[in-house]
């Protein structure tokens, strides 16, 4: 009977006669349920997991701090903080083609970057809510995909008739391809590929938010 809640492309796995031993799964190749080796099946998946275990206690051992292009990375984000490259503007833009990803740099950025710098940090992607590490108003719970967006480049989208009652603003971006297109973020200098699209035409994308018209920037990067 369990057999009957399985999902499958197949909607024929199950096939069987309706009790006794008869029950019999698969296309075209039949296989009778009660051929199957039980205790060995069971041995086998016991095997897998023991295996599979091994392998997330071995990957747990490697932690952030062993990440090189991640470390490689806060080196570059608190080398432009210090030393921008327009005077004031401490803003950038980090793309990744993964939401996963996003979510790990963001984990490992955050709260380092408002610590030690008072600077706040912003993801959006494709899959998951927004996130930020600023404090929403009482009036509303969370922001917004747009709201971050604006809360990154206050200028070119018009803060001050959209979030008028927003003071604060968002330093650091991460963001997947969701915004490689139609979105105005120059009020950014600095934009960094964590990882290669495979398509190098989102690449330009990418570099198409900060390198707009209407940018006061003198220099982007």
């Amino acid at each position: 009977d369990s057999l009957e809640t399985l999902e499958a492309e197949d909607d024929d796995i199950f096939s069987g006669k309706g009790g006794g031993g008869d029950d019999e799964i698969g296309g075209k190749v039949k296989i009778n349920l009660t051929d199957m080796d039980l205790p060995s099946w069971e041995h086998d998946l016991k095997v897998d997991l023991e295996v599979i275990s091994a392998l997330l206690d071995s990957m747990a051992k490697v932690t952030p701090e062993d990440d090189a292009k991640l470390q490689h990375l806060k080196a570059l984000v608190l080398d432009k903080i210090e030393n921008p490259i327009n005077a004031g503007n401490k803003k950038i833009l980090i793309f990744t083609a993964f939401a996963d990803t996003a979510n790990y740099l963001y984990s490992n950025l955050a709260e380092d970057i408002l610590a030690t710098k008072g600077l706040h940090t912003g993801k959006v992607t494709g899959k998951d809510s927004p996130q930020s590490t600023l404090k929403a108003a009482k009036e509303r719970k969370s922001y917004d995909f747009q709201s971050l967006l604006t809360l990154f480049s206050p200028r070119s989208k018009e803060k001050a008739q959209v979030l008028s009652n927003e003071s604060a603003e968002l330093d650091l971006l991460i963001g997947t391809d969701c915004i490689s297109e139609g979105q105005n973020l120059q009020d950014c200098d600095f934009l960094i590929n964590y990882d290669i699209h495979w398509n190098p035409v989102r690449i330009i994308q990418r570099f198409g938010r900060i390198d707009r018209i209407g940018s006061i920037n003198k220099t982007i990067q």
